[in-house]
């Protein structure tokens, strides 16, 4: 007679049970795609415990074992109050794998962003904070998540306060380690989810923190404005969009949403294509966001330790990490230069305010206003008499912004590994063509557009002959792409001869 089946392991973890001898299963939290998640208790020392066990039907899958196993390893690695704490890691008699947490009371980012669309931009930037202090943990320790994502983020409350946790390492890739780690990654195989993956991602190039940094300013941009920037439903097009299409400004797909322009900055420099032009570390992220909300403070009259969000928990930062206090609703308010003082009032009872000084007369503010636009036409005469001839146009200096000044490297443009998705690739060159910031660089995506040879880009090539420039009211405008009009004459030729 043939030996009977080994029973189910979801059918041995029954409420009531022991777990491996250790663990008394007391209740079922969840099930996901890869197992189901108990509530427990350590018979030992009676500490509450969450347990995840891997599905039955998974337990001979070699893959979904091995991520199971990865999550493992890289929560190994990590011990941060802003990532989950994995305690224990086993393999029952039949196979079956588990992992032991640290349990958790609240909700997922996902769900409060299902349910409120939008946060106010001073609480998703502290939401961030602890995300990225947990990420500049794990990047320390070569641990890379590899799937940052609102379900991924969980706002844990204790004692009424509220904690981020960075939850699922099961995809995370550890690139400090060696060649047979069961994290490693095989070359172009494209992991994570596809609203929020880099671009080195899309392609299935090397990851490392900067895709983390990536996802985590996606993450950004959804809790602000109440979506991501790319909202394609078609996968391929969505990694053809993180590869080659400008995202958007919050204010373009929010424009009720007031922010600083600073934190627009902070975001657009996230979301660069090339890894080596994005923000070079968790670090340097936490200190451009802290530099912002330090510099502009509270708002003005309320202390920040008092603030409560809608949610009714108190925000603050008893660990590194930890949530900080925020607005609890409505607008954010522009707040430029110096944060607002307040008169004192007199400690004479009923006394008043200091009368208003008397207002300008109109007369006087209609010769400044003249007088203004006069200094402005001849700034532009002037301007346009002394600019050199021939070139790409200089860009006009930007004034200088709080924080840190980020000189990031000029490294070539990014494009997909070769033998990646030929849509793919071709969005990518036209790209370079249309957005390089020097005529070298959109000439050097000429040859990779005629080697796709797809006659459909003819269009876009005519329309990139030229690109004005300089001059008053299209008066003495020159063409920046005078240096590639006969590179693209001979590629227009030669995609219609195919």
């Amino acid at each position: 007679m043939g030996a009977s089946p080994s029973p189910s392991p979801d059918a041995e973890v029954t409420v009531g049970s022991v777990l491996d001898g250790r663990y008394r299963i007391d209740a079922v939290i969840g099930t996901g795609g890869m197992g189901r998640v108990y509530r427990g208790e350590h018979t030992g020392i009676g500490r509450q415990v969450a347990i995840k066990v891997l599905h039955a039907d998974l337990t001979r899958n070699r893959d979904a074992a091995a991520r199971f196993q990865r999550e493992a390893l890289a929560s190994g690695r990590l011990d941060h109050p802003n990532i989950v704490a994995v305690t224990d890691f086993g393999i029952l008699e039949d196979g079956a794998c588990y992992l032991v947490m640290e349990v958790l009371e609240g909700e997922s980012l996902g769900g409060r962003l299902a349910r409120e669309r939008k946060l106010p931009w001073r609480e998703a930037v502290d939401i961030l904070r602890g995300v990225l202090h947990g990420l500049r943990h794990a990047h320390d320790r070569g641990v890379v998540h590899r799937d940052i994502k609102p379900d991924n983020v969980y706002l844990a409350r204790k004692d009424g306060e509220i904690f981020v946790k960075i939850l699922d390492f099961g995809i995370a890739k550890l690139y400090a380690g060696t060649a047979d780690d069961p994290a490693a990654t095989r070359a172009g195989l494209t992991v994570g989810t596809p609203a929020y993956l880099s671009p080195e991602q899309a392609v299935g190039g090397d990851i490392t923190p900067a895709s983390d940094l990536y996802s985590a300013t996606v993450l950004l941009f959804e809790m602000i404005a109440g979506r991501p920037p790319f909202e394609d439903k078609d996968p391929l097009a969505m990694l053809g969009a993180h590869v080659s299409r400008t995202p958007p400004r919050i204010v373009e797909v929010a424009p009720n949403v007031e922010l600083p322009p600073e934190l627009e900055d902070i975001v657009e420099q996230g979301l660069r294509k090339p890894a080596a032009e994005r923000i070079s570390s968790a670090g340097e992220y936490l200190a451009l966001i802290d530099n912002l909300t330090m510099g502009r403070g509270s708002l003005p009259g309320v202390p920040r330790n008092a603030l409560t969000p809608s949610g009714g928990a108190r925000l603050v930062t008893p660990v590194p990490g930890a949530l900080t206090p925020v607005p609890g609703s409505g607008p954010a308010r522009r707040i430029s230069g110096a944060a607002p003082t307040v008169e004192a009032e007199t400690s004479r009872s009923g006394a008043s305010m200091a009368d208003e000084p008397d207002p300008i007369p109109r007369r006087w503010i209609a010769i400044g206003g003249a007088v203004l636009a006069v200094l402005v036409v001849l700034a532009i005469l002037i301007g346009l008499s002394t600019r050199s001839d021939g070139g790409d146009p200089q860009p006009t200096a930007k004034p200088a912004q709080p924080g840190p000044v980020i000189h990031p490297p000029a490294p070539p443009v990014l494009v997909p590994p070769p033998g990646g998705d030929r849509e793919v690739r071709l969005k990518a060159a036209l790209h370079d063509l249309k957005s390089a910031k020097t005529c070298a660089e959109r000439k050097a995506a000429i040859p990779k557009i005629v080697e796709l040879g797809d006659e459909k880009v003819v269009p876009d090539l005519k329309r990139e002959r030229y690109r004005g420039y300089g001059g008053l009211l299209g008066i003495g405008e020159r063409n920046a792409n005078s240096c590639l009009v006969k590179d693209i004459d001979a590629a227009i030729k030669e995609l219609q001869e195919e």
